[in-house]
């Protein structure tokens, strides 16, 4: 019985089996601990024994010695007294001098304080000692042998084992006892988990151990928590599953129950193992049809396991169903899948029957109802097309067909816009917006009027409506498209709409279509923060034409002034003819004034060419007034009034002229002085500048110099010309204050040049009254003297020639003493004035600049091309230079050359331009004469 409980106790656990080695291990070390303590301790008893003996030598030797060896008596008692004096641990003490007896006094035998065994086991002899010393008389030498008692040495020894041996105890005990308690604590664990698996097993899944305890027990009870808790986890959702399972194949029977449609079940052998009610009430079926042997099939001979897979994979699965109870019989599609189990083998087939008994007559009135539509559309005049809602050909019918070229057979199939195509757009685009704009079924859509394109290139005008093909659910199945022919009708509406809106005899726009595009371009320009020109024209003496040649030639001409007006316009542009002679001109998103002015410059030249009419050709110009909007912030009907108006005082200037109605003058807002005191302050703000305009040799490319002309940089206007600002300084102090800023700004310009290498001349011009100051002289010396670095002759004074004929005399004395100081002059527009012999002869200008009226007429003019070559012998005859403005082309160059100008400029040439881009101009103007020359070198020994 003990054994057995032995043998469960050490069972236990790792602890237990520990225990019967702990024991005897120290058992082990205790009596090899205490072996060596005894050893140790019997060594030091032995000495400090050694040392006692030393002493009580060392004590009595010396006064038995100095005894007589005769005086037992006193030897006796000295070793007595030796023996009292030194303790119980003397045993005997004992003298004997040489022969003679031995004196021996011993002490009683102390009694045993040790176990008889330890002494046994320590075998401690009595210590022994002999001394010897010589006599003092007769030369004899004494001995005196001292023992010790061994009693209390193995006495000595035995305490100190006991008081280590109650140590040893205590800390044996102590260990066994933590054992212990380490076992009971083990032990306790353990049968803790096993009261906590036993509960688990029983059923208990919420069982859970307390954590509390040692942290082993503490580790191990959250161990069997967390994996209890994954075990219930696992155990609910594994009942949860079967459940649903459960619920869900009772659910699955319901449902197949419960559909309308037949449904069996057949295994892989063709046994029926389920139908549900569907087919139990079409086939009289039990509800375990098929599961016993003897039981008639459950399905018709058709759905047999041999021939029902090639049923359901027919194309025509179809079959038909006896009657029951005397109904008719039923057409069903067969339809069959199979099952297979979980691991994928094939476990039988699911078989379902639909009935399609009345599609299969739906589908017969269908097709009898689309024979009937067919026959309908092909007897309409109007071409229809339906399409699918892939954009698809479905049917197009006859009258279709006709219009776009295609035949049934080719269009079915194809997509809309590869046969009904259009001319600007996208039938398809068109259909599919017209379907998103359907949302009515069967709603009309507004007719769309194209052009259709024949498969043969020839073009229909024609109109048409889309409308989305949608289903019962408002799907769209695709698109209906209607058209017809309307080309006559669309013609015969352009020719009215057009009449309403044009001219008959020009073909230019009327009164009414003005009114519209003026309004818009107004609206245009004021978006856009750009100018917009109204420009009334007039045909000089065009009664006289008429007159003279006849109302014919008269509407011929005024038929090429329209031609000429509908080429010179751009997209932003407009022309209408108001009647008679008058024609108006729109010109849009223009940037400023000298934009305009420049455009109109050159309608008034090409207007200006000659009209061959028949055998005539016919010469006249025009007069042009402008009216500019928003600088003319008015409505449409005032800006014709006001370019109108602008019109006459072209006229009444002469004729062939353009004038811009001046809205400032007209409304009367600022006075003369308010604008040359804004002419006064563009001066100090920094807003006037000074752009250069090249003169070059036409013959060598060499470049003369450059004329300085006045820019405004108005901040809201952006680049004004001089005309924007000379008219407008009409205080003398003003013009004299601009003059003397150009002068100086020309020079500290042409002291830049000449740090750069470029001696070029400049010419200034210079007004009349400026000149005619009695201090002109003094002041231009002062000014030349601001820059010394630049030539006086390098500067040029260009005069007005109609300037210089007011005071001839007092002109020729001051253009003199300028000439003194090195300055150069030239007479500017010559031959605008009143040019004569004896007025170049007194006037001692070094040039003399042709007016650009006169150059810009030499190729197409005789009477210019004559005045030009005359101004150009008269230059060389009286030895001046002569300089052509204006040159605009390399024909003009050409014919100037030719008349023996070789000095020009113009746009033909260069535009004034900054001063920080002249000098990137003349390299430029360089390299092109350069590679020019070169050309000409080239051709000139193939010409010879």
């Amino acid at each position: 019985m003990r054994t057995g409980n032995l043998s469960t106790w050490l069972l236990r656990g790792t602890y237990p089996r520990l225990y019967v080695p702990i024991v005897l291990i120290i058992v082990l070390v205790s009596t090899v601990r205490y072996h060596y303590l005894v050893a140790t301790e019997t060594d030091e008893v032995r000495r400090h024994a050694a040392t006692e003996l030393r002493r009580a030598g060392d004590a009595l030797l010396p006064s038995l010695a100095a005894l007589p060896a005769s005086d037992r008596q006193a030897q006796a008692t000295l070793l007595s007294e030796g023996i009292a004096s030194f303790g119980p641990g003397i045993h005997s003490l004992k003298w004997q001098v040489d022969n003679e007896p031995a004196t021996e006094a011993r002490a009683p035998r102390l009694p045993a304080t040790a176990p008889d065994w330890f002494a046994q086991w320590v075998n401690i002899a009595p210590p022994s000692q002999q001394f010897s010393q010589a006599l003092s008389s007769g030369g004899a030498s004494g001995r005196l042998t001292v023992t010790l008692q061994a009693a209390p040495l193995v006495g000595q020894v035995w305490s100190t084992v006991v008081v280590q041996l109650r140590i040893s105890a205590l800390n044996i005990f102590t260990i066994l006892l933590l054992l212990t308690l380490l076992l009971r604590a083990n032990a306790r664990m353990l049968r803790r988990l096993a009261e906590a698996t036993d509960a688990f097993r029983q059923g208990r899944l919420d069982t859970r151990m307390e954590v509390t305890g040692t942290l082993e027990s503490r580790a191990m009870a959250a161990t069997f928590n967390d994996m209890a808790g994954k075990v219930q986890s696992l155990v609910l959702s594994l009942r949860e599953t079967q459940q649903q399972q459960s619920e869900q194949l009772h659910f699955t029977r319901q449902l197949i129950d419960a559909l309308p449609l037949p449904v069996f079940v057949r295994d892989a052998k063709g046994v029926t193992l389920e139908v549900n009610c569907a087919w139990q009430r079409l086939f009289h079926a039990p509800a375990g049809a098929g599961s016993a042997q003897a039981s008639p099939p459950a399905y018709p001979q058709e759905l047999s396991p041999e021939r029902s897979t090639q049923i359901a994979q027919a194309q025509d699965n179809e079959i038909r169903v006896p009657p029951a109870n005397h109904q008719p019989p039923r057409d069903m599609a067969y339809y069959e899948a199979p099952f297979t189990t979980t691991r994928g083998t094939l476990a039988g087939t699911i078989g379902t029957l639909v009935d399609v008994t009345e599609r299969k007559r739906a589908q017969e009135a269908l097709r009898a109802e689309k024979e009937r539509a067919e026959v309908t559309l092909a007897s309409i005049g109007d071409g229809v097309i339906t399409t699918d809602p892939s954009g698809c050909i479905e049917t197009i019918n006859e009258a279709a067909q006709l219009m776009t070229g295609f035949t049934a057979d080719q269009a079915l199939g194809r997509q809309l816009d590869d046969v009904f195509r259009l001319y600007e757009e996208l039938a398809s685009r068109n259909a599919s917006s017209a379907a998103e704009r359907d949302t009515v079924p069967g709603a009309l859509q507004p007719v769309t009027h194209e052009v259709l394109i024949h498969r043969s290139g020839e073009r229909y005008a024609i109109e048409y409506t889309a409308s989305a093909i949608r289903q019962g659910d408002g799907t769209a199945a695709g698109c209906v498209l209607v058209f017809r022919d309307v080309t006559e009708t669309r013609n015969l509406r352009h020719q009215i709409s057009w009449h309403a809106r044009h001219d008959p005899l020009t073909g230019l726009y009327n009164r009414a279509a003005l009114a519209e595009r003026l309004t818009h371009a107004i609206f245009v320009a004021r978006q856009k923060g750009l100018l917009l020109a109204v420009c009334m024209l007039d045909l000089d003496h065009f009664q006289t034409v008429n007159d003279a040649h006849g109302n014919r030639v008269g509407d011929r001409l005024l038929k090429e002034t329209a031609r000429r007006l509908g080429a010179f316009i751009t997209p932003q542009d407009a022309v209408a003819r108001m009647g008679g002679d008058e024609f108006v001109l729109l010109l849009g998103e223009l940037p400023d004034v000298p934009a305009i002015e420049a455009r109109v410059d050159v309608l008034m030249q090409q207007l200006a060419a000659p009209y061959a009419i028949d055998d005539r050709v016919l010469h006249t110009t025009v007069s042009v007034g402008v009216a500019v909007f928003p600088q003319d912030d008015a409505n449409p009907d005032t800006l014709l009034r006001h370019a109108d108006q602008a019109m006459c005082q072209a006229k009444g200037f002469g004729r062939n002229q353009m004038h811009v109605f001046d809205v400032q003058l007209d409304h009367a807002v600022q006075t003369q002085h308010t604008r040359q005191t804004r002419v006064a302050q563009a001066l100090h703000a920094g807003e006037l500048v000074l752009h250069y305009q090249p003169k070059v040799n036409l013959r060598t490319g060499e470049i003369l110099g450059l004329e300085a002309l006045l820019r405004w940089q108005h901040p809201d206007q952006g680049l004004l010309g001089p005309q924007h600002v000379l008219p407008l300084i009409e205080d003398a102090e003003l013009e004299v204050e601009v003059g003397e800023w150009v002068l100086r700004q020309a020079l500290a310009q042409m002291r830049q040049w000449t740090d750069a290498g470029m001696l070029w001349e400049v010419s200034v011009n210079i007004s009349a009254p400026h000149f005619h100051r009695a201090n002109f002289v003094e002041r231009l010396k002062d000014i030349l003297h601001t820059c010394p670095e630049v030539s006086p002759t390098r500067l040029e004074l260009e005069i007005l020639e109609s300037a210089a004929l007011q005071d001839m005399q007092y002109m020729r004395h001051m253009m003199q003493s300028c000439q003194a100081l090195g300055v150069r002059f030239a007479l500017d527009d010559f031959g605008t004035g009143f040019s004569s012999l004896s007025y170049l002869k007194r006037l001692p200008a070094e040039t003399i600049k042709i007016d650009q009226s006169f150059v810009r007429g030499i190729l197409e003019d005789g009477d210019d091309l004559t005045l030009v070559s005359a101004i150009v012998a008269l230059a060389a005859a009286f030895h001046r230079h002569v300089v052509a403005e204006g040159v605009e082309t390399a024909e003009q160059c050409a014919k100037l050359l030719a008349l023996g100008c070789e000095r020009a400029q113009g746009f033909g040439i260069a535009r004034p331009m900054p001063a920080h881009e002249v000098l990137t101009w003349a390299r430029e103007h360089a390299a092109r004469h350069a590679a020019r020359a070169v050309q000409e070198a080239a051709r000139r020994p193939a010409s010879t």
